[in-house]
């Protein structure tokens, strides 16, 4: 945790205190002794239970806790909604989750901040809390600035620490955030119109009767994620076998599937291309799991034509046997079965050229060779960062995409990757020779 952001951290723990206090003190609770307090604490544990229960996929959290925490300020008003989203946030990533201090510090004060704020733009726009009666036209307009408002602050609190984490510009981060968590938002806060409707006609059976369905399909998707995470796990252990067989290239896929992350992300692709990307990346190998390479993988000699045929039949074969999968997307099949084909057209199994070949294939050429070229091989030893820069540059229209290429090359990828094959490499043999980028990498 660098300094930069345990200051951002306590600026945002700040700025949530100093709002949570203006709200109280604004607009204090002034509720008869009718109110429905069970429905308040009712709104708290649906989103204690949302949060504890949400899915988790790398830095993004799919879950439901958004609907009954929005739904509070139309029924309840600011304070209630501050109050509660506090209360129940802590419990949830505090005691339940029990996530590191200054993450569930950070994730509790940042959604009150947001839900702060979305508060206060709600009763700006005339908003009002009714927790008896509903009027969709009175409320519309002052929802929505509680929507956007939320919105624009969750996403700017997030991307800004992570930018800061990652050491990634913040605009970088919103691109690739932005659309999966509108989305999200535009769902959620949309569905909370009827939470707020149910409630005012049904009461605390209202809250039940339509959230409920939604806990059950997020804990349904859960086991999903959860079935995919284990086949992923089955999958890396397949690739780390493969690689087993030959020292030198022990991993290599890992190691470009994190490369693949990393330029997807510069490249602003949106969530599920990186996830991809990164998934092919780890898989573009996997067809040299057939015992035809065993011997060929690492060999020190020169290959026949034969030889190489043998070899070149890999990311077909990769392709073939994902397709038993009935998870795996057609843009992770495409990506492994073309990462070979040449941006001018020389490449296999298909010679496609150009914007034909699909672009994570395009993505995975470029990452698989350079770390191929930054590894010693049996061969030849590791390049230099300066002579991997040259072989991507002599390349770049030919072998690689150019946009990629230049992508790449701009973004400081390639020292990075430098510094992490040096730590994984494997000492070279006495006799070694060098090779072009175009062998480097079958």
């Amino acid at each position: 945790m660098t300094r930069g952001v345990t200051a951002y951290v306590a600026l945002v723990v700040v700025a949530a205190l100093v709002l949570s206090g203006a709200v109280v003190l604004l607009f204090p609770v002034e509720l008869s002794g009718f109110t429905p307090w069970a429905g308040v604490i009712a709104l708290l544990l649906l989103t204690v239970a949302g949060e504890a229960l949400g899915v988790r996929t790398g830095r993004a959290v799919f879950s439901v806790s958004l609907i009954p925490t929005v739904t509070t300020v139309p029924l309840f008003g600011p304070c209630v909604a501050v109050v509660s989203t506090l209360v129940a946030r802590t419990i949830a990533h505090a005691f339940i989750l029990r996530t590191k201090p200054i993450k569930w510090i950070f994730n509790v004060c940042q959604f009150t901040l947001a839900i702060g704020l979305g508060s206060l733009v709600y009763v700006a726009l005339g908003g009002g809390a009714d927790y008896n009666t509903f009027h969709l036209g009175r409320i519309l307009g002052p929802f929505g600035g509680l929507v956007v408002t939320y919105f624009v602050a969750n996403i700017t609190l997030v991307s800004g620490v992570i930018a800061l984490d990652t050491r990634k510009r913040v605009i970088d981060v919103l691109r690739r955030f932005a659309p999966v968590a509108f989305a999200n938002d535009l769902a959620s806060s949309s569905f909370s119109i009827f939470v707020v409707f149910a409630f005012t006609q049904l009461g605390v059976a209202g809250l039940f009767v339509v959230l409920l369905p939604l806990f059950f399909l997020q804990h349904s998707y859960s086991l999903q994620n959860r079935l995919l995470k284990q086949n992923k796990e089955i999958l890396e252990f397949t690739v780390r076998t493969i690689e087993a067989k030959d020292p030198y290239t022990s991993g290599h896929s890992e190691r470009v599937a994190s490369l693949g992350r990393e330029l997807a992300e510069i490249l602003g692709l949106p969530s599920h291309r990186v996830e991809e990307i990164e998934t092919a990346g780890l898989l573009h190998d996997i067809g040299k799991i057939d015992f035809a390479y065993s011997e060929l993988i690492g060999s020190p000699g020169g290959l026949t034509d034969v030889d190489r045929d043998i070899i070149r039949s890999h990311p077909e074969r990769g392709a073939h046997l994902l397709e038993s999968l009935s998870n795996m997307s057609d843009s992770v099949l495409a990506a492994v079965r073309h990462h070979h084909e040449h941006y001018d057209g020389n490449g296999y199994p298909a010679g496609l050229s150009g914007k034909d070949i699909p672009f994570g294939a395009r993505v995975i050429m470029v990452v698989d060779t350079v770390d191929a070229m930054l590894s010693n091989r049996p061969y030849r030893p590791a390049l230099s960062v300066e002579e991997v820069a040259a072989e991507l540059r002599s390349f770049s229209g030919r072998q690689f995409d150019p946009f990629v290429v230049a992508k790449f090359l701009e973004s400081g990828m390639l020292e990075r990757a430098a510094r992490r094959a040096e730590m994984d490499r494997t000492p070279l043999p006495l006799a070694s020779s060098r090779q072009s980028a175009r062998v480097v990498a079958y």
